[in-house]
């Protein structure tokens, strides 16, 4: 014998399934399809050369646009789009199936015409194709209508890409897009210090806060690292007041410059809390706040003397014809000849110990270097590199320290100290 619990329940889902009959039913009758047919035909639109796209969810307007392969949201702000992001948009479009035509009573679903319809619209530069988008409803349909057509029912795939889908997830979260190839110049400002390196033939130099040599292969892992850096979380979009999130006068900021001139400035703000070391971040020209890990930021910030290239010259030791030693009154005079190196009387020296020489001053790296000004009253001696066509290339600055480090130093104010044991590579043309 039934429980009376059990017919109150089976009492209870009867209703339900009724009410949702009724409801399903007051917006007319929708005739199935017997087989697969898409809302927009392969000739309704070129899908491969959709160039603009324009949404109205939620009460607000999107316009999308692509130029030279790269998708841009210009409504309601401009700001760089994920392309895959932007093509699955499309594809999802392409390929909405009708499951059903509602033939009786179509104005009860209130799309075409409706005060605050949401839509999606395409263009390929010829053609448009507009679509309504009205509720989602039972068994995973949900109604469309294409601009002067009947109201359709379809799968739910567009809903939940165009309607239901955060379409911040879209844009592109790069930081620096493209800057590993484009790029020609950085900086970055914190309070009063400034770091500026640029980039010229394919080589990257230092300008500010000195002027001097960059280690390519360091640099470019950091530039790996720069294109790779991603947005952290999304905070908020268009806010009314900046100087909450400590944006309005961002203490730090960091710029990077591609070929066509164009600047991106990541805005670096407060904390998120008193308990983290997040940040409040942003790019100049976007009203779009997020929040990054002060690990990740750290990335953008570290001390410029890590880029410096440690050598004590640019030249290549094989460039070299003749090497002048000065020491406070004499003067020493080294020339190559063939493999053999040829002193100031005319006699042979030791090979081993000019190379040995070179390699210090051009070849060997310091544990560290310092910005400084060169202590020219510690000065022992000047190492002044000839090439074949009897022009100077280079002079090297050597001095002793008063921590008897040995200081190389090339006229850029960037001492490299080396260890005092190092000295022994002059000490043969020491008298």
């Amino acid at each position: 014998m039934i429980k009376n619990r059990d017919l109150c329940i089976l009492f209870i889902l009867a209703i339900v399934f009724a009410l949702a009959a009724f409801r399903f039913s007051a917006v007319g009758d929708a005739q199935p399809k017997g087989s697969k047919e898409l809302l927009l035909q392969t000739n309704a639109i070129n899908f491969n050369a959709v160039r603009r796209i324009e949404l109205f969810r939620q009460g607000q307007d999107f316009v999308f646009e692509k130029a030279n392969g790269s998708w841009i949201q210009r409504i309601p702000f401009s700001m760089q789009m994920d392309v895959l992001s932007m093509h699955a948009l499309i594809e999802t479009v392409q390929g909405v199936q009708v499951l059903g035509q509602v033939v009786n009573e179509s104005s009860a679903v209130s799309l075409e015409g409706s005060e605050g319809t949401e839509y999606i619209s395409i263009s390929d530069g010829k053609n448009d194709v507009k679509i309504f988008l009205g509720r989602k409803t039972l068994g995973g349909m949900a109604y469309a209508q294409r601009k002067g057509e009947e109201v359709s029912l379809i799968d739910q795939s567009l809903h939940r890409r165009v309607l239901d889908m955060d379409h911040r997830l879209w844009r592109d979260v790069r930081l620096f897009p493209n800057f590993a190839v484009d790029g020609i110049r950085v900086e970055r400002n914190i309070d009063s210090n400034r770091l500026v390196v640029a980039r010229n033939d394919g080589r990257w130099s230092m300008l500010v806060p000195v002027k001097t040599r960059v280690d390519q292969v360091m640099f470019a892992e950091w530039v790996g690292k720069l294109a790779a850096a991603r947005v952290g979380t999304y905070v908020l979009d268009d806010p009314e007041d900046y100087s909450m999130f400590g944006l309005d006068q961002a203490p730090a900021s960091f710029t990077t410059t591609d070929r066509g001139g164009v600047a991106r400035t990541l805005l670096i703000g407060g904390r998120v809390s008193a308990g983290l070391s997040d940040r409040y971040v942003m790019l100049e020209g976007q009203p779009v706040v997020f929040r990054m890990k002060w690990e990740a930021l750290l990335g953008l910030f570290p001390i410029p003397e890590m880029f410096v290239d440690a050598t004590g010259s640019a030249v290549s030791k094989y460039d070299v014809k003749q090497v002048i030693l000065r020491f406070d009154k004499d003067e020493i005079v080294l020339t190559r000849d063939l493999h053999r190196w040829i002193g100031s009387s005319g006699l042979q020296v030791d090979g081993d110990e000019v190379e040995a020489l070179l390699t210090w001053v051009l070849d060997a790296k310091p544990p560290s270097v310092a910005f400084d000004k060169y202590p020219s009253k510690a000065e022992v001696a000047t190492v002044t590199l000839v090439g074949y066509d009897s022009l100077p290339l280079d002079t090297i600055r050597i001095a002793r320290s008063a921590s008897d480090q040995w200081i190389l130093e090339n006229g850029d104010n960037v001492l490299r100290l080396h260890p005092a044991e190092t000295g022994a590579a002059i000490t043969p043309f020491q008298k």
